[in-house]
This record gives structure tokens, sequence and C-alpha cells, in this order.
């Protein structure tokens, strides 16, 4: 199986023997949830200050502050049709390793890698590869769900001259 059949297999929800695959998070769905935790915090907020007698033009800014948060944390709907996005993944095959993000399709075959190294910083891990013609590759691993144990797939994928 060719990497981009192991791509489109993922696509259709199938992921094949020997092939392990990491799905982009959604940093708008995280921000989304992150504004709806605060608009419940502010909620909770106005209440208590509301109960313990706080002034009533503190309680009405707490309130508008508590609906401004709550209208962000709502998903706004367009007018306009939106065609379907392929999600954006990268999928570690035993000939390499192929990405589908913002920037479009790229593969990296493993044949081609002189050194792969990793690094952890604060809650990061990224991922740099260099290959034998002196190019650099980099993934950012904190996009993707379980990315901090995409360094350890990719080296398990490396021929033994590479490790």
């Amino acid at each position: 199986m060719t990497d981009i059949e192991a791509l489109l297999s993922v696509d259709e929800g199938h992921v094949p023997e020997g092939a392990v695959a990491f799905f982009m998070r959604d940093a708008q769905a995280e921000m989304t949830r992150r504004r709806a935790i605060l608009a419940g915090l502010l909620a909770a907020i106005t209440v208590a200050a509301a109960f313990c007698g706080a002034s009533r033009a503190g309680v009405v800014l707490l309130a508008l502050a508590t609906g401004i948060c709550a209208v962000f944390a709502t998903p706004t709907l367009s007018g306009e049709v939106r065609t379907p996005r392929k999600r954006r993944v990268v999928v570690v095959t035993q000939n390499g390793i192929i990405m589908r993000d913002g920037q479009g399709l790229r593969t990296w075959l493993f044949a081609d890698l002189q050194d792969v190294s990793s690094w952890h910083h604060a809650d990061r891990v990224d991922l740099l590869m260099v290959f034998r013609d002196g190019s650099k590759g980099f993934i950012n691993c904190h996009w993707f769900h379980r990315g901090e144990t995409l360094p350890d797939v990719v080296r398990q994928h490396l021929p033994a001259h590479t490790v």
C-alpha cells in the first residue's frame, strides 16, 4: 500500500495495518470551549454577587460581561455553503510520513532521512527531521491529538542505519 493509499484509507475512517494517524486538534472548538467556561464562571459570580448584596451597577456589569462571553462562545452560522475540508492529519507508514495541513500535502520518506530529533519545551513537543540532501522538515506535534507520541512512532519506523 502506498502512502497516498494509506492517507485515503485514513480519510475513509480506516487506519491501515502498520500505519499510525494523528489528527489535528480543532483550535476553534478549543477556543469556543474556553469562552463557554468563562461565561459559566462569570454567570456564577454574577449570581453570587447578587445574593451577597453587591451594588446594582456591579451586578449589571457582571451580567453584561457574562452575556458578551456567552455570545462569543456561541458558534455563528454563515449564509455561505462551505465545501467540506479534508481533516488535517499526519500518517506514519512503513515508508515515511505524509502530512496534510494548512500548507498542503507533504511527504517525507524514511530512506531519505539522515537524522531525527525531538525536544520538549513546556507542554510542547517538536520534531525536526534532517535529510541526506541537507534539507529539513519540521512538525509541531502539539497541534495533533496524542502528538507527544509522534517522535517515538517515527523512531520505531526508522531504518536501522538512521537511528
